[in-house]
């Protein structure tokens, strides 16, 4: 297997500099294999574990320190030293416009391409703030990218950000983690109505949060080549916590196995992730 691959969502932790309070605080995740998530690794090992040829990666902010996300960027910077990738930085999305356009300032990074706010279960209603709107607007001028991490089959959030996007047509979102499916039909229902934005794109990862059959998981990348066609998705293994249920080699054989015909391999596993995160 020589192909060229982008993984577009990876985590690299520094426990020992960084804070990652959801991780290692008073509460960490009851996830399996919780200390094999938190070991160190290298891009190096990350590469030698591929069964493809890992040509670049798009780091997603992990919580290094929340307070100060320009860490994170600056221990990227040394620890990617060498290696081609883009990272996601972090942002509340719900902030007041001044406190936003402040916090990206201090983010200013020649790999930056975007923030992530996660806004799960309760958390959702913060993309129901009137502030979002312009914080959106100035991230779209910024040609940065919003990643959104919510449960889209909470559909009254997901048609407010179906408005946003309608409402600000150069703003570029990408959903994570399939949406966490839950139910298979308000899945697709939530599918069928981002699917109509042509700003949103959706990344095939976050397996490890469902309870959905593996013999379900070709209907689920079937679906959304029906609805979101072949350029607006992207497989992503969301390294290190994809190893709740599975090994980084096998992740990617298994999206290997799903496609029926390389040119879509290629698409939603390298072509994609390099036009949408503009990866050099």
């Amino acid at each position: 297997m020589s192909d060229k691959i982008i993984d577009p969502h990876v985590h690299f932790f520094n426990l020992t500099e960084g804070q990652y309070t959801w991780l290692q605080g008073e509460k960490p995740p009851a996830w399996p294999h919780l200390d094999k998530i938190k070991a160190p690794i290298s891009m190096a090992q990350l590469k030698s574990a591929c069964p493809f040829q890992l040509e670049a990666l798009v780091h997603i902010e992990a919580g290094y320190d929340n307070n100060d996300p320009i860490k994170e960027l600056n221990w990227l910077a040394q620890h990617l030293n060498g290696y081609k990738y883009k990272a996601i930085s972090y942002s509340r999305i719900d902030a007041t416009l001044n406190e936003f356009s402040l916090a990206l300032s201090a983010l200013t990074h020649s790999h930056l391409v975007g923030i992530r706010d996660i806004t799960e279960g309760k958390d959702a209603t913060r993309l129901l703030a009137p502030n979002c709107l312009e914080n959106l607007a100035y991230l779209a001028a910024q040609n940065l990218r919003f990643e959104a991490q919510f449960e889209i089959e909470n559909l009254h959030i997901t048609e407010q950000l179906i408005k946003y996007c309608h409402a600000l047509p150069s703003l570029r979102v990408v959903i994570n983690h399939l949406g966490f499916i839950c139910d298979e039909q308000q899945w697709l229902n939530a599918v069928i109505k981002l699917s109509r934005c042509d700003n949103i794109a959706i990344k095939f990862s976050g397996l490890e949060f469902s309870k959905l059959a593996a013999s379900k998981h070709q209907w689920l990348l079937d679906t959304l080549l029906q609805y979101f066609g072949e350029q607006r998705i992207m497989f992503a293994s969301n390294f290190p916590v994809c190893q709740i249920n599975t090994r980084y080699e096998t992740c990617w054989q298994h999206y290997f196995s799903l496609c029926n015909q390389h040119s879509v391999w290629h698409r939603l596993s390298y072509k994609n992730a390099h036009e949408i995160y503009q990866i050099d």
